[in-house]
Parts: structure tokens; sequence; C-alpha cells
């Protein structure tokens, strides 16, 4: 794909605006606008990182104390939000579609019995993870698997399937070839 000379200014301009924020990382690429950072926590991010801000920006952020984990060649679209309380970790080759939500946290108190939680999130590699998708609290996704549009993760989804729903549950198991990645 032929990117523009203006693409390559707004993603040196984004990738100075991580690491002045304080984020571990490499080159960011980025379409659109800056995404919204949180950085009181640790945020790590492997190589190429792909963020679009096209009409709504992504947020991506750690509280304190909270540490968020982005692999190598992850690509996160408009409107995704992914802010740790706690832990979230994302693996490599991962696409995040847009308007997602992924959440180690329930934020707010449900009644007096029942209080915040946080529980980590781990997300495997080469995961696709379809527009508005929302991911609970210790919600696990494995390798390869694909969760469609508009699906709530709760709990844990196996490597290499398709999963839908709400709750997610798994529709039909996929071949993945050794080595293979989504692009």
């Amino acid at each position: 794909m032929q990117r523009s000379p203006a693409f390559y200014l707004r993603s040196a301009v984004c990738t100075v605006w991580f690491r002045l924020h304080g984020v571990r990382c490499s080159a960011i690429g980025c379409e659109g606008r800056l995404p919204v950072l949180y950085p009181t926590g640790t945020i790590e991010i492997g190589q190429r990182l792909m963020v679009r801000g096209r009409v709504a920006p992504c947020e991506i952020g750690a509280a304190d104390g909270a540490r968020l984990r982005i692999g190598d060649r992850v690509f996160i679209n408009q409107g995704a939000s992914i802010t740790a309380t706690r832990s979230i970790e994302v693996g490599s080759d991962t696409m995040i579609g847009d308007f997602t939500a992924i959440y180690d946290s329930s934020y707010h108190d449900l009644d007096p019995a029942h209080p915040v939680t946080s529980q980590p999130v781990v997300i495997g590699t080469n995961v696709w993870l379809g527009r508005g998708t929302v991911v609970l609290p210790g919600s696990s996704i494995g390798d390869h698997t694909v969760v469609a549009a508009q699906s709530v993760v709760r709990g844990s989804l196996p490597p290499s399937v398709l999963a839908a729903g709400n709750p997610a549950t798994v529709v039909r198991q996929l071949e993945v070839p050794v080595g293979w990645r989504r692009r």
C-alpha cells in the first residue's frame, strides 16, 4: 500500500506523542486523530503498532500500578478503548476492530455486596476482534481466534476458533497453518 507524506508525518508525531507520555514503543503508524493516552501505569508496545482514528480516536492507557502490553504488528481501529486498571496483554499480529472495548475492571460498584472487581485480560497472537466487540475482565482469547462483530467475550475462548454472540461461544473450528498471520 502506498502511503502519503502526510501519513509519515502523522506517524512521526504520534510516535513522539507516545514517547513524551512515557510509553515504551518503537515507531507507531497513525491514520487520523492521535490516540487519547492514559499513561499513569506501564505501557509497553512492540514493533509496528498501527492506530487509526479517522472518525474517533482510540483510547490507550494503564492506570497507576497497572500494565498494558501490546505485541508486535498490532492494528487498533478507530474508537477502540484499551485501558488497563490491572493487566491487559494483547498478542502480536492481533487486529482490533472499530469501537471495540477491552476491560479488565468493572469500574463501578454494582451494589454494596458487589464492589469493583479487576481481573487480568489476555488476548493471544493473531487474534481478530470484530467491530464493537467487548472483552470483559478475566477473559482470555486463544491464539488465531476470530471474535465476530458485536460479540461479548466473558471467560475463555480456545485457540483457532470463530466465536460469536453474547456471551461469545464457539461457532466453528478454524484451520490455521503454522506461521500464518492475518493481514
